[in-house]
């Protein structure tokens, strides 16, 4: 076939690729198409027993041009290597089944006038593996490695800024870190008083903020109904969130110490750590609780038991792993805050006993208490002469006293989530 206006040596030819010996050319496409069944096996693209399962072309040029295969083409099509018949449409998510299915495509492509080359341009049968991912999921797999390192690359600037910090303050901590700085008291040095102080303030703030948080969690997802007033108690709950902790602080002295009576004592400080932590623990339940699929409860229902044991036995089970998620958050947040208890409970200074069973249960409800975050601020502010490793060792063994109890529950929340039966 010549191209209108050309001659002689300028006339465009057809060339398979790559040529089965000394390269040939065919005057029109169709010709070039039905060369392809006369290829020796060995010669043979893709879709043949004993074929190269390499790409082959069909080139348009002009008469005695020397052509190499590997040239975008203008059309690309598949062919399967391992399906038999007269199927496929010859794209890459359905390909033609086997060569002389892809020989009888590209005919009738040629004939319904689909297929034209001008000079330059080619075809290609491009082999295609069954089970082999799609040019489309490629592109996909590459977008999802960029995001996933973009990802690591945000996350690691986030973390190594923090395993800096942490290595930083246990470097300058190391000479005061030993087992005598834990067990001893502040007046020889030590921090056991107020690190006994820490455990009782979270202790008994969790025990009074948690079954609080969790049966109005409860309460609020399961029992009551979308109106004003649910809808009030939702807007309390988000509102107290953000009241910053020095007000904790202020509502504490004003409802614990002074209206209730407790005094400055270490049950008014843990209330007022309670009622700053309950939002956390009331939203993180009501959400563990939305978690747990309609169709558990229905089938209870169906079986005859009542709201309650609903709850009982298949919802809360359930959801404990997500309930212990506003726990966690409670306890690293007791553990760290000064404010609220600067006013209600703590003070600079408790004589504990240094040996015996009191050193382990020094302070009663209604006594006052010392707690590491105080502590630390007093070493910084108020105390002359204090070694800068006792002041590092107090920050360390507060973080240290956080991560150890996370650990612990987030420990047991993993197994608790392990034994879901969904």
């Amino acid at each position: 076939m010549k191209a209108k206006g050309e001659r002689g040596n300028n006339a465009v030819e057809y060339f398979l690729l790559p040529a089965a010996g000394p390269q040939e050319s065919f005057a029109t496409l169709q010709e070039a198409v039905e060369a392809i069944r006369r290829l020796p096996p060995e010669s043979m693209p893709v879709g043949t027993v004993g074929g190269s399962a390499r790409p082959m072309e069909i080139a348009c040029d002009r008469r005695g041009a020397t052509l190499v295969p590997g040239r975008k083409p203008r059309y690309e099509f598949f062919v399967s290597s391992q399906a038999v018949g007269a199927g496929g449409e010859g794209t890459e998510l359905v390909p033609w089944w086997g060569v002389p299915a892809a020989i009888e495509g590209l005919l009738r492509r040629c004939g319904e006038g689909q297929l034209k080359l001008e000079r330059g341009q080619r075809i290609r049968l491009s082999p295609r593996e069954v089970f082999t991912p799609s040019g489309l999921e490629k592109h996909k797999k590459w977008k999802e490695t960029i995001a996933k390192f973009v990802l690591m690359a945000m996350t690691l600037a986030l973390a190594i800024p923090v395993l800096m910090i942490l290595a930083y303050l246990v470097v300058k901590a190391w000479p005061a870190l030993s087992l005598g700085f834990i067990l001893e008291n502040p007046k020889n040095g030590g921090i056991w008083a107020p690190l006994v102080g820490t455990f009782s303030l979270v202790l008994i703030s969790l025990l009074v903020a948690a079954p609080v948080g969790i049966l109005a969690g409860v309460y609020l997802n399961e029992y009551a109904r979308d109106n004003w007033l649910t809808r009030i108690i939702n807007l309390a709950v988000v509102n107290l969130a953000g009241v910053p902790s020095i007000v904790h602080a202020l509502f504490g002295v004003g409802a614990f110490v002074l209206f209730a009576g407790m005094g400055k004592s270490l049950l008014a400080a843990s209330c007022t750590l309670a009622v700053m932590t309950l939002p956390v623990i009331i939203t993180s339940t009501r959400e563990a609780l939305a978690a747990v699929p309609m169709t558990f409860r229905e089938a209870c229902w169906n079986m005859g038991a009542t709201r309650w044991q609903t709850i009982r036995t298949i919802v809360l089970p359930n959801s404990i792993s997500g309930i212990l998620t506003g726990v966690i958050l409670q306890v690293s947040r007791a553990a760290g805050e000064t404010a609220p208890i600067l006013f209600t409970g703590v003070v600079f200074s408790v004589d504990v006993a240094d040996h015996g069973w009191e050193s382990f249960f020094p302070y009663g409800l209604s006594d006052s208490c010392m707690a590491l975050s105080m502590h630390l601020f007093t070493l910084l502010t108020q105390v002359q002469g204090v070694p800068d490793d006792v002041q590092y060792g107090t920050a360390v063994v507060l973080i240290a006293l956080v991560l150890v109890v996370n650990s612990l529950s987030i420990g047991l929340r993993v197994y608790l989530r392990s034994r879901k039966r969904w």
